[in-house]
């Protein structure tokens, strides 16, 4: 199999020169400098063919074990013959295997035959084949990877399958890894010598072992950076340190994860090993308290439905929202597929707990990124009077300055009276503002606004702090608009106070109707949407009266929204079918969709109109042909798109090859790849 994998173009001879690669593809550590040594005096041809590989192989393999009982002998410092623990894992982390304890001792159970926690040379022999075979691995994450790997190809060979970068660093970041897609690339090129992107699952655990020794290396520097000792990393610094290694852990998650490493070699710093055993930790809990996992399952078994163990996509939506996390049914359809590795359209727990933790991960890194951006390079604050403008970028809207002064306000109270609250309802889900003691002894709402406007500058973590404050107040408002954000609201409500003609407060039915109408026509043209219209109305206007004040108006809208999302997903789906398209073309268009949809999530004709004019030239008669197939699409007739019917439209134009679409997309398709392979070289 080696053999054929680097025997590229297929004539039954490999070159000489990928003797190195192919040895460290079989399992080697490090680049063994005689390999070269022994093809130089094997052959003096520069190609070899398999029986000439095969003796190669019986030659490294003489090399290699002199080398093992040389390397064998140093470490038996009472030259009895065996190696105990303490001997074979040191001897293991210099041969550059740099296995876990955990991994460390598995492997050793493996082959100790005798179990008397000692190795000979052949059994040290034995241990260091076990290694190579699982990469290092523990076995619970031999497992999970082997799980992963299967639902990712179907249970398939994969043999042949070519994932790109992108796949490959969807599955690392699914398993907690917080490498980038151009590192996997880099990474994945060692792993794939032969250039062929094809991924094993032998070469996936290759991958992974990688990645790893890649982030211990990292973690070196870190400790370097850190402190007097470069062989520790001061717990106080561990914060940082996980920041600039692409992690993101709450200060309550760090505490919590340390206190299961019991006994630690220093009470004030981590050594490597230690800091290892952190890491794997954080990936077994994704980071999150255990307070904050009971939430989420919590949340997660409330949210099922059909007797499911499992959420649907618009569960998913859901419970994001209660959460937090506002997005459209597109966006949400979207993250299902990218943690949904068996393609079967739910999330079961485990999956949900990584969407979760992607999802708090990238705000947290956006958090990150815009305080970097904003921060004095020599003390490492922000103006608090930069608050607004870094809110809207975090937000991508206006922000509620009302919150953000009040997120200010427990700030200058925590500052003022030294401590660091227990948790963010401590003080946000209080009636009551914070108070600090005034000049004159006495404590004031006013005394503590004083405070707010005596904090000039945020450090990073009264920064966090400060943004978990003011979250929180987002999310109570979130739960208390129907999942709407601030920005849907203000559009709802203009529309409301429209129709709400003597501005009572309240909307009358007959008025509502015509609201409706607006905002759901699809819905109001067929029998059942209106008897699903009425339903809806009758469960939120609780008092019977007729009328909707705006909190009941907006419990309606949801209501709709949410069935019109329903609705959206199962003609996705049999458009889907009807039109033959790949999961891939599904989620390009999706893409493209979300990115320019309205706040009522369609693509109106003009919207269209310039979507499509980067690659078609439009003139009025085909802007007139475009409005007649749009309205052809349209189970109504309407001159909009939703997601269902911009496939179907894509697919009828580039079916009929409309205007010549598809030769003028795919030069659109040449140019930025011109200009993309252009701007890497620099």
């Amino acid at each position: 199999l080696v053999f054929q994998k680097f025997d590229t173009d297929f004539d039954g001879e490999v070159h000489k020169d990928d003797m190195p690669a192919m040895i460290l593809y079989l399992g080697a550590r490090k680049s063994p400098p005689d390999a070269m040594r022994l093809v130089e005096v094997q052959t003096r041809y520069a190609t070899l063919n398999y029986e000439e590989f095969v003796e190669f192989l019986g030659k490294y393999r003489d090399w290699d074990v002199a080398k093992l009982r040389e390397e064998f002998k140093i470490a038996d410092k009472d030259g009895g013959g065996f190696l105990d623990f303490e001997e074979l894992y040191t001897l293991l982390k210099e041969m550059g295997y740099a296995p876990t304890l955990q991994s460390a001792t598995e492997a050793m159970e493996a082959v100790d035959v005798d179990q008397n926690g000692q190795m000979d040379l052949v059994e040290f022999d034995g241990l260091r084949e076990y290694l190579r075979k699982t990469e290092g691995l523990p076995k619970a994450d031999v497992a999970e990877l082997r799980t992963l790997y299967d639902k990712a190809t179907n249970g398939s060979d994969a043999t042949n399958r070519e994932p790109a970068a992108e796949e490959v660093w969807r599955l690392t970041t699914f398993l907690g890894y917080s490498c980038g897609v151009q590192d996997i690339h880099d990474i994945a090129k060692v792993v794939d010598e032969d250039g062929s992107s094809a991924l094993s699952f032998e070469e996936l655990m290759k991958l992974i072992r990688l990645i790893r020794e890649q982030e211990k290396d990292l973690m070196v520097k870190e400790f370097a950076a850190h402190g007097s000792n470069p062989d520790t990393l001061p717990i106080e610094d561990l914060g940082l340190a996980l920041q600039d290694l692409g992690y993101f852990v709450s200060e309550d998650s760090v505490f919590e994860i340390l206190e299961t490493l019991g006994n630690l070699h220093s009470e004030d710093a981590l050594n490597l090993e230690e800091f290892s055993t952190f890491m794997r930790r954080y990936r077994i809990t994704e980071g999150f308290t255990e307070v904050e996992r009971e939430e989420l399952e919590d949340a997660f078994h409330k949210n099922k439905v059909n007797g499911r163990d499992a959420l649907r996509t618009l569960d998913v939506g859901r419970v994001l929202r209660w959460f937090g996390f506002s997005k459209t049914v597109q966006e949400v359809q979207s993250l299902v597929r990218w943690i949904d590795f068996d393609c079967s359209g739910e999330l079961e727990l485990v999956e949900f707990f990584k969407l979760m933790r992607r999802m708090y991960q990238d705000e947290s890194r956006l958090r990150y990124q815009i305080f970097d951006s904003f921060a004095n390079r020599n003390t490492d604050e922000i103006p608090v009077s930069a608050v607004s403008s870094i809110l809207t970028a975090l937000q991508g809207c206006e922000p509620s300055m009302e919150f953000a002064v009040k997120a200010l306000e427990f700030i200058a109270a925590d500052i003022g009276q030294g401590k660091r609250r227990d948790s963010v309802e401590e003080a946000a889900t209080s009636e009551t503002v914070p108070t600090v003691v005034g000049e004159e002894g006495e404590t004031s709402k006013e005394a503590t606004k004083d405070a707010a406007k005596s904090v000039a500058f945020l450090n990073r973590p009264n920064f966090e702090a400060f943004c978990r404050y003011y979250r929180h107040s987002l999310v109570d408002e979130l739960h208390a608009n129907a999942g709407y954000t601030k920005s849907e609201v203000a559009n709802l409500r203009s529309s409301f106070q429209t129709y709400d003609k003597d501005g009572s407060g309240t909307v009358e039915r007959a008025e509502l109707a015509k609201m409706l109408g607006e905002y759901f026509p699809d819905s109001t043209k067929s029998k059942e949407g209106q008897k699903d219209i009425m339903l809806a109305l009758a469960e939120v206007d609780k008092d019977g009266n007729g009328e909707l004040d705006f909190r009941e108006f907006l419990l309606l809208m949801r209501k709709c929204d949410d069935a019109r999302d329903a609705k959206d997903l199962r003609l996705e789906l049999e458009v889907v079918m009807e039109c033959e398209l790949t999961s891939e073309e599904v989620e390009g268009f999706r893409q493209i969709f979300s990115e320019n949809i309205d706040w009522k999530g369609e693509l109106g004709l003009e919207t269209l109109v310039n979507l499509l004019g980067r690659v078609v030239e439009f003139t009025v008669e085909t802007a007139e042909d475009l409005a007649r197939m749009v309205q052809e699409v349209h189970p109504e007739g309407r001159e909009v798109a939703r997601f269902p019917q911009f496939l179907r439209l894509i697919k009828k134009l580039t079916q009929d090859n409309y205007n010549h679409v598809n030769e003028f997309a795919l030069r659109v398709v040449r140019r930025e790849q011109a200009m993309k392979d252009k701007s890497s070289r620099y």
